[in-house]
């Protein structure tokens, strides 16, 4: 078996100093996590639909400051905190959303000696003016090759160029899903332990790799992985995870792929679908 080539995590977009305007912990709609940015902020940081980000919460103590989620786009001016999201950022709080990619080698050396081609993008509002996230006081700048330079708009080429640059997209989401055992001893059986007719219509497999939101108290992004419970038809935690949850709470489970083409990712929300009995 050859040897893969490395991959190196670094920025793909980041946005700074965004006011949110609506934060909702339980929201009606198909897709209850996630961060809503208005079309516009998305067009000018480069974010695609389901794009996973790091949001992380201006002024957030050291403990409970950032979580991994993914943006929306949304149909008005409103920036909207859902699910998880929600307890982390309120209403007029200020936040950050960022974005990673891969370097291959190559890149990676060219990126060190200040020759890559990479573009990558730092978008900055200014939370201190009176109007709420003004793009007319935006600054966009293009980082390449060792060199910052600020734009009006994202020009063609650069788009063009960005598009080999893999993004880390929501491929699966498991939402409103009622914990219902959770076993502090240790890891005794379970893990994200998930009755298998849930993982079929989330399109989960054995073993994939997850993140757990918590719409019921929220304000972190735990990771973990699938566990079929083949016995049972009940929603189960256990060890460091059963921290993250309670019985009774709401939580989301969502894993993601690296892409450099968009996803359309498999959605279940037992907010619609029926809900198997234990």
């Amino acid at each position: 078996m050859s040897g893969a080539s490395p991959s190196y995590l670094v920025k793909r977009s980041c946005l700074h100093n965004v006011r949110v305007t609506s934060s909702v912990p339980f929201p009606t709609a198909d897709i209850p996590e996630g961060l809503v940015l208005p079309r516009t902020m998305m067009e000018i940081s480069d974010f695609v639909p389901y794009e996973q980000v790091v949001v992380t919460k201006i002024g957030g103590d050291n403990w409970v400051n950032r979580m991994y989620t993914f943006v929306l786009p949304g149909d008005s001016d409103e920036v909207e905190a859902r699910g998880s999201v929600a307890h982390l950022l309120g209403v007029g709080d200020v936040c950050c959303a960022i974005s990673r990619t891969t370097l291959n080698q190559r890149q990676y050396e060219a990126h060190v000696a200040d020759a890559s081609e990479a573009a990558l993008l730092d978008v900055r509002f200014y939370p201190e003016r009176d109007v709420v996230n003004d793009y007319d006081a935006a600054k966009i700048v293009v980082e390449t090759g060792g060199r910052a330079r600020r734009v009006d708009a994202l020009p063609p080429e650069v788009v063009d160029r960005r598009r080999e640059l893999p993004r880390t997209l929501l491929s699966n989401l498991l939402a409103n899903l009622e914990i219902q055992e959770v076993e502090r001893r240790g890891c005794i059986e379970m893990s994200a332990e998930l009755p298998v007719e849930y993982m079929r219509r989330a399109g989960f497999c054995v073993n994939q790799s997850i993140f757990v939101y918590n719409a019921s108290r929220g304000g972190t992004s735990a990771e973990s992985y699938v566990v079929p419970s083949l016995t049972k038809r009940t929603v189960g935690i256990s060890g460091a995870l059963s921290a993250v949850a309670d019985v009774g709470d709401k939580v989301s489970e969502a894993a993601y792929v690296n892409s450099t083409e968009l996803v359309v990712p498999t959605v279940c929300n037992l907010l619609n679908e029926p809900v198997l009995s234990a």
